[in-house]
């Protein structure tokens, strides 16, 4: 082993101790995404996993990854290393390795947050720093200390200069096997609806934990050179480059798919661009390494898309950050790598080659051997607490972590399941729980005077009090048949102008052809009692489709979808309640043997909405879009559904539409019309 330089050294361990600071980060980034019944114990996991892998590490570690080479599958030397005699440069790189190990081991951390039991995350990082770390570090990085051989993946030409895949995506592996043993968190993934999102605990903290971790990347990149020469500004202005990049992509991709610009986008963006860019930063330019950190933020929202749809919950992105960025990383620097700077003499097809077949097997050793082993130890030993255990949060069935506002919570909810409300709640003095108790104190001496007056009156107010409620629920009943429920609402509120303005919703208007010249051939009831079953029918079909009913006139129907209610898929909603009404109405048969078909004519576009008049009031719709519609249904044919050109735009994916042709419209000259023609299979 060649000593190195104390300016050397002076870096490396400068470097380590800003990598180690990572630890900070990663403890805020964790606490901060997590709930806070649970931040303690995500905070004890950073602490003690780093202690876990430093005595794991050095006994056994230290010497498979950079020991005498078997093969280039371990090392079998430098076993409980010594320290003292063997110069500065040994103590000064087996704690830049200490700090990278540790580093893979609390990825997982965040990844199983608010179900794994401490005893199994602590086994978890013991099997990381032990084995899977350093037997995959020794194929990449065997030999880095002295001659004592190169690593098979090193021989075969593969790259990962800072760890792209030997830190990164080894977390993201073992974190990705813990998460598929454990299951996701209780209410994340419901039977009957969509995924539920935990909301973070402290966003603020989570993003100074992001600050943190790009602090620490700069020795994280940088100290890797294991030298300060000319190659370690580059190398640290890229990865920030990088870094920068990837959270402005992971930002606006994020903001055009939700509208806003969602706070956890920016700061996971960030974290994959700077993990992108750790395997190749030494080989690419500037330009590289800005199109590396763009594309690892772009693969955040697609990853997390994915874990939903799998319902593998990842509790703060590890996999979206380290696996994903980490590979595609890795990958990079066959796709981009300077093959001067790289030195592997392989050409570029080769190179990617060498990386992918890096990815693979790296991936397949740490996934596999984390789930074999946490497997076996899950019919040992729970790998994951009490479902009771997590309603009431690690913090406390972990560690017994209470808290003033925690005691407190526990005699509030003890109140609440008894009833009892005799005794008050023990105040802190000179604190803001104290106060809050105080307060709530005051409050249930409140509540028990006024129980007590209550008692006296309350068979009076229960006799009342079923008295009004029949009597409002036949108001409400009769309000309801008339006006929907949100405006019925606005109404009993006593507002003055009941109207509201909405930028797209689809209009219907639907009329039964000749039913005028019908009529004449059957008794009023009889007509009467006729448009009853169809329209009732179509009543039907409104409540299925979540519809609004605005009216009818005669044998005119008009139906509107998007309001009062905002309905995300009204033009759809809107098509298939034609389509089906068409259908139900082909059913209906007159004794005279007459069949009954229907003009149908829909339009989408902005409206106005409102209650009109004092007594004998209607909900109703006006605009340019309600006579679009209107000329839609009147200039139709008979049996055919024709629709506009802005329904049409909205509706081609999914249902057949034929374009018609320009059709004259009163008021609006000639206007292209579509045929609705049915669904696609």
């Amino acid at each position: 082993m060649i000593e190195k330089p104390i300016i050397d050294q002076l870096w490396v361990l400068l470097a380590s101790g800003l990598v180690l600071f990572m630890q900070a980060g990663f403890l805020c980034v964790e606490s901060g995404l997590t709930r806070t019944k649970n931040s303690i114990n995500v905070a004890i996991k950073n602490v003690t996993d780093f202690g876990v892998a430093t005595l794991f590490y050095w006994l056994v570690g230290f010497g498979v990854m950079f020991g005498a080479s078997f093969s280039g599958i371990f090392g079998t030397s430098n076993f409980l290393v010594a320290f003292n005699g063997q110069g500065g440069w040994l103590s000064t790189f087996f704690i830049f390795q200490l700090v990278f190990c540790g580093t893979a081991s609390t990825i997982v951390s965040g990844a199983v947050a608010e179900r794994m039991s401490f005893t199994a995350y602590l086994v978890n990082t013991t099997i990381i720093s032990l084995l899977i770390y350093p037997v995959a570090g020794h194929w990449a990085w065997g030999g880095a200390l002295a001659n004592t051989g190169k690593g098979w993946l090193a021989a075969h030409g593969f790259v990962d200069f800072a760890g792209s895949t030997v830190v990164h995506s080894v977390g993201g592996w073992v974190a990705l096997a813990a998460l598929l043993l454990i299951g996701a968190r209780i209410g994340r993934f419901p039977e009957d609806g969509p995924a539920q999102k935990m909301n973070p605990s402290n966003l603020p903290l989570a993003m100074l934990g992001g600050i943190i971790l790009w602090f620490g990347w700069i020795g994280f990149n940088g100290g890797s050179t294991l030298a300060l020469n000319n190659a370690v500004g580059p190398i640290i202005a890229k990865t920030l480059l990088a870094g920068a990049i990837g959270m402005l992509a992971a930002l606006f991709s994020g903001w055009l798919k939700h509208g806003y610009a969602e706070a956890t986008q920016p700061l996971n963006g960030s974290l994959a661009g700077l993990v992108s860019i750790t395997a190749g930063c030494h080989a690419v330019n500037e330009w590289q390494a800005a199109l590396i950190g763009l594309m690892g933020g772009l693969l955040i929202l697609p990853t997390e898309a994915l874990l939903e749809k799998l319902k593998i919950d990842d509790a703060v992105g590890a996999i979206p950050v380290h696996l994903v960025g980490g590979i595609w990383g890795t990958l990079a620097v066959g796709m981009f790598g300077n093959p001067q700077i790289l030195g592997t003499g392989l050409s570029r097809i080769d190179q990617i080659g060498a990386q992918l077949t890096g990815i693979a097997v790296v991936g397949a050793f740490a996934f596999s051997v984390a789930y074999l082993l946490l497997y076996l130890l899950g019919k040992i030993h729970p790998l994951r607490v009490t479902p009771e255990d997590e309603k009431t949060g690690l913090n406390i069935s972990e560690h017994r972590a209470r808290t003033d506002l925690i005691d407190l919570f526990f005699v509030m909810d003890h109140q609440k399941q008894t009833g009892d409300l005799t005794y008050d709640v023990p105040v802190e003095p000179f604190t803001e729980v104290g106060q809050i108790a105080e307060r709530y104190n005051e409050v249930l001496k409140k509540v028990r005077e006024t129980l007590d007056e209550n008692t006296k009156a309350k068979a009076e107010i229960i006799e009342a009090y079923t008295k009004v409620q029949f009597e409002q629920e036949r108001a409400e009943k009769l309000l309801l048949n008339v006006l929907p429920e949100k405006i019925a609402s606005q109404l009993k509120d006593n507002r003055e102008v009941i109207a509201n303005s909405f930028p797209e919703v689809s209009v219907l208007f639907a009329d039964i052809v000749d039913f005028t010249r019908l009529a004449h051939k059957f008794r009023p009831e009889v007509i009467v009692g006729i448009l009853n079953r169809i329209f009732s029918v179509f009543d039907e079909l409104v409540e299925k489709y979540g519809l609004e009913k605005i009216k009818t006139i005669g044998d005119a129907y008009m139906v509107v979808g998007g309001l009062p209610n905002p309905l995300s898929n009204h033009v759809e909603a809107v098509a298939n309640f034609a389509l089906e009404s068409q259908e139900r109405l082909s059913r209906f048969k007159l004794k005279t043997g007459d069949e009954l078909t229907m003009r149908v004519g829909i339009n989408t576009g902005p409206v106005v909405a409102g209650v009109i008049g004092k007594k004998k009031f209607i909900y109703d719709i006006w605009g340019d879009a309600v006579n679009l519609a209107s000329r839609m249904e009147s200039n139709g044919i008979p049996g055919m559904i024709q629709i506009t050109e802005a329904t049409a735009v909205r509706l081609s994916d999914r249902f057949i539409v034929e374009e018609r042709g320009m059709v004259d419209v009163k008021g609006r000259g000639a206007v292209k019309a579509f045929f609705l023609r049915g669904r696609k299979p």
